[in-house]
């Protein structure tokens, strides 16, 4: 499983988030969840990654409703390869779920 801050660079180059602080609410934490885990070299809590898998599928659902109704090409491929970024990550998260619960 990628770690925080590398989960944090993939939300900030889609342009999901664009701040630490930002990717906190993601989480369902507090705004200084990344740079406390960071500090405290700590990973990412099972709920949070819960929380991750709950908020990246609403974004995989409303990407790909974006990128059928979309005109443009360019940017339809876009959607699509943001999807495709956001769906590896929430099956490395539900990977790392079911490592954590076995």
């Amino acid at each position: 499983m990628r770690g925080l801050q590398d989960i944090y660079e993939e939300f900030y180059s889609l342009g999901i988030v664009k701040s630490g602080r930002d990717f906190g609410e993601w989480l369902n934490r507090g705004q200084s969840y990344l740079s406390s885990s960071k500090s405290r070299n700590r990973r990412i809590s099972t709920e949070a990654l819960l929380s991750l898998i709950s908020n990246v599928t609403g974004v995989i659902d409303a990407t790909n409703e974006a990128a059928v109704e979309c005109t443009d090409d360019a940017q339809a491929t876009e959607y699509k390869e943001g999807v495709k970024a956001l769906k590896k990550l929430e099956n490395e998260a539900w990977t790392e779920i079911w490592r954590r619960v076995e």
